[in-house]
């Protein structure tokens, strides 16, 4: 699902729950604040991945830094892929 999509679904939600109508500016800003909520998301739960690899693998830290090697790879490609939904 886009991005953009899901930040629109989430407005909407919230429109819904406090029973507010938004104008097109003010639904906009909120839509900006709900993506990069998911984004900043995204991207601690990509780091919180990565400590909890270092330090599980002891004494393998090679293995451990290909592996978060990977991770900051994947998340690059990622947050790539979320602004690009926009």
């Amino acid at each position: 699902m886009p991005l953009k999509t899901m930040a629109e679904g989430t407005v909407e939600q919230i429109c819904q729950q406090v029973r507010v109508s938004l104008s097109d500016d003010d639904r906009i800003a909120v839509q900006r604040i709900v993506e990069q909520a998911i984004v900043d998301a995204t991207v601690s739960a990509t780091q919180r991945c990565h400590r909890i690899v270092r330090q599980q693998t002891g004494p393998e830290a090679d293995l451990a830094h290909k592996i978060a090697e990977q991770i900051r790879d994947a998340e690059t490609a990622l947050i790539a892929n979320l602004m690009g939904m926009r």
